[in-house]
């Protein structure tokens, strides 16, 4: 009886083995993909734009490669960014590449055509008229905002990145960079009367260039 259940204990621990391991060949590795490349095609960039390129998985390395110019990749994370070395010739090129992730999958990039213009040595800027409230408004309801509100940026596509460095009051929040500029929606907070809210935001472009932004507001007084 010893026997048999020593026997039979074998053969179910045998066959776990068998299942482990057919369970490790039949797993599903996640496809690698292109997410999303900073320049688009036809389009303009300046002469000393970085390139960047997301993927779906992280990267173990990666190669892009600007047709007519040379430069260097680096890869963080799940991106790969290209930086001139010196600026982009004006003209047209051509950006293509590959990124590879620890399982050795790679995903191609482009070919993707777009010209390069003169280098761009102007950091971005505030465009208080058309935030939402409007940068230094005086007056504002409350009520107007529950949700968000909007800091409108200059150099629209070149703004490669925007962040809140320091906000008064303090209040959670996320941010989502848009085309034309940074919006900050409220988590959890609601505005109140006779408030002053003032934030300041890192904005860099795909230059390079960066700098410190303000933007304020103050919301009305409470009516009788």
């Amino acid at each position: 009886m010893k026997r048999s259940l020593r026997i039979f204990a074998l053969l179910v621990a045998a066959s776990m083995i068998v299942m482990i391991v057919g369970c490790g060949e039949d797993e599903e590795l996640d496809p690698m993909e292109v997410k999303t490349v900073s320049v688009a095609e036809g389009a303009t960039v300046a002469g000393n734009s970085t390139i960047t390129a997301s993927f779906s998985n992280a990267l173990d390395s990666a190669d892009l490669q600007v047709s007519g110019a040379s430069g260097s990749t680096a890869v963080s994370g799940k991106t790969a960014t290209w930086t001139p070395a010196g600026d982009i010739p004006p003209g047209a090129h051509t950006l293509t590449g590959s990124g590879t992730d620890a399982d050795g999958q790679s995903a191609d990039v482009g070919p993707v055509n777009f010209t390069a213009a003169a280098a761009d040595n102007e950091a971005p800027e505030l465009v208080g008229g058309s935030c939402d409230p409007k940068d230094g408004a005086d007056g504002v309801d409350p009520a107007d905002y529950p949700e968000s509100v909007f800091i409108a940026l200059s150099d629209n596509i070149g703004v490669a990145s925007a962040k809140i460095v320091s906000r008064i009051p303090e209040f959670n929040y996320t941010e989502e960079l848009g085309d034309d500029g940074l919006t900050v929606n409220f988590l959890k907070y609601n505005l109140s009367n006779e408030e002053a809210v003032e934030i300041t935001i890192l904005v860099k472009d795909a230059a390079g260039n960066e700098v410190e932004l303000d933007y304020s507001f103050t919301t009305m007084a409470k009516e009788e």
